[in-house]
């Protein structure tokens, strides 16, 4: 679940045309406005998003936004599930009023935002294990809402919520909230922060399903440097 002045649900926004290659595959520039209706199967390279990625979908995926700091791929006619990329986030504060704030003193390297994510009240999260996606190291985390948990966002609708993600300078919150489960791939970029890669079921009941369909878009994911 998500909140700000630019999303609801989703985010969408305007970008503009680029190029690339990758994986000696000729990709194809991202189309130059969010796409309500699939996309061809085929390579693609955002135009917005930093620093720009190359993906490969299936007929049926549709990209619902990019921009610098958020990217998301969804199969068409699902609003709840889907993959979303950010960069330039950091922890949110757990303040039980949901400040779009970042929780003092928590770095933004995938250590410390893996260390923290899994130090967190209210939180069920897997071990983690190492891995390398797009050309980046990193750590990927699955995540939910632990059983019993009762603290909610004001916005939830009563639902059991942990904040997650912001990113005041858009204001950006990202918290998990109900049934939602999520994979996350926590990874560092060369220059410091990171990029997250999230696929993400709000209801939680399709989540196996949805990581099949997703698995081959992350391992086709190529990150220029």
């Amino acid at each position: 679940m998500r909140r700000g002045p630019l999303t609801v649900a989703l985010i969408l926004a305007l970008v503009t045309s680029a190029t690339a290659t990758a994986c000696g595959s000729s990709a194809t520039p991202a189309p130059s406005g969010p796409v309500d209706s699939p996309l061809p199967a085929g390579t693609y390279t955002s135009t917005a998003f930093q620093p720009p990625v190359t993906f490969t979908v299936p007929d049926g995926w549709v990209l619902a936004a990019d921009t610098a700091d958020y990217l998301q791929l969804r199969p068409a006619g699902q609003d709840l599930v889907g993959i979303h990329m950010f960069r330039g986030v950091s922890a949110m504060s757990q303040d039980p009023s949901c400040p779009v704030e970042a929780e003092p003193g928590v770095g933004t390297s995938s250590i410390e935002l893996v260390g923290w994510i899994r130090s967190l009240e209210g939180l069920s999260v897997s071990s983690p294990a190492m891995v390398t996606v797009g050309g980046l190291l990193g750590s990927s985390i699955d995540v939910a809402i632990e059983d019993g948990w009762t603290q909610s966002c004001s916005f939830a609708n009563g639902l059991p919520t942990v904040p997650l993600l912001v990113n005041p300078g858009t204001g950006l919150q990202w918290v998990i909230a109900g049934g939602e489960r999520l994979r996350l791939y926590v990874l560092d970029l060369p220059g410091g922060g990171t990029v997250i890669v999230d696929v993400d079921d709000f209801e939680g009941s399709q989540f196996e399903q949805l990581l099949g369909g997703a698995l081959p878009i992350i391992k086709s994911l190529q990150f220029e440097s």
